[in-house]
């Protein structure tokens, strides 16, 4: 990346993340008092289970891997005719899109980890641990060195699925993407399948597939992302400025 990219780059991610900021900053706020009323109200009444009893914050995984993903669906319709007009090329557009997939995903993963980890002191609290009904890379809500890289590559599968959506819609109107609406969501399944967390975890589970090493899974899906990614830098640089209407 030259000098010059890497300013327009950097110029058009911080207003891309100025952009986002207010509503991923009540998104936030809103799923935290949500999720902590929730867990406020069962513990005034029902209690914590026991020695055993579900992760209440384990939902939450959902709210911060499609709400992300929307806002990826708008990157280009709402950015790219600015950016272009301010003198932005598309390919320091899509670099600076590329970072604000990673960053988004990046604040999703701290606040889950964080949530995992109060969690999981507030169980232990009540002599309880709390125990996830979905499939994860991690056992326990304090191991946040595995929740990190797990919601953060998740999370960023999904941005990126949403962008390339986005943009379809954006350079070929309605019709053609709706059609292949199937394909364009397999980046999102297939980090989600690789990854085998949350439903597709399950899934993976009920199919028979045996979920890989961590590790493995970690660098494969990682590879997916970085390779949807660069597919999308590239599918930018050729989209018009003015949408198709069908």
């Amino acid at each position: 990346m030259s000098a010059l990219t890497f300013r327009r780059a950097r110029a058009s991610f911080l207003d891309l993340s100025y952009g986002y900021a207010r509503s991923v900053g009540w998104f936030l706020l809103i799923v935290v008092a949500i999720f902590l009323a929730i867990g406020v109200i069962i513990a005034l009444t029902a209690g914590l289970g026991g020695d055993e009893g579900e992760s209440i914050w384990e939902n939450s995984a959902y709210a911060t891997r499609y709400f992300p993903l929307s806002m990826g669906v708008m990157i280009t319709a709402a950015y790219l005719p600015v950016a272009v007009a301010s003198g932005v090329t598309r390919r320091s557009f899509g670099w600076a899109g590329s970072a604000v997939v990673i960053a988004m995903a990046g604040v999703m993963a701290l606040i889950e980890a964080l949530g995992y980890l109060v969690e999981y002191g507030a169980y232990r609290l009540s002599d309880a641990t709390p125990q996830f009904t979905q499939p994860h890379l991690f056992e326990h809500g304090y191991e946040f060195w595995i929740v990190i890289p797990e919601v953060w590559i998740v999370v960023a599968g999904n941005v990126a699925g949403g962008w390339l959506i986005g943009s379809a819609y954006y350079k070929w109107g309605w019709f053609g993407p709706t059609i292949a609406l199937p394909l364009l969501v397999l980046p999102i399944l297939a980090v989600e399948a690789v990854m085998s967390v949350g439903w597709g975890g399950a899934a993976m589970e009920a199919m028979g597939f045996e979920r890989l090493p961590n590790a493995a899974a970690i660098a494969v899906s990682l590879a997916l992302v970085v390779l949807t990614l660069a597919g999308i830098q590239r599918f930018v640089r050729s989209i018009d400025l003015r949408p198709q209407k069908a």
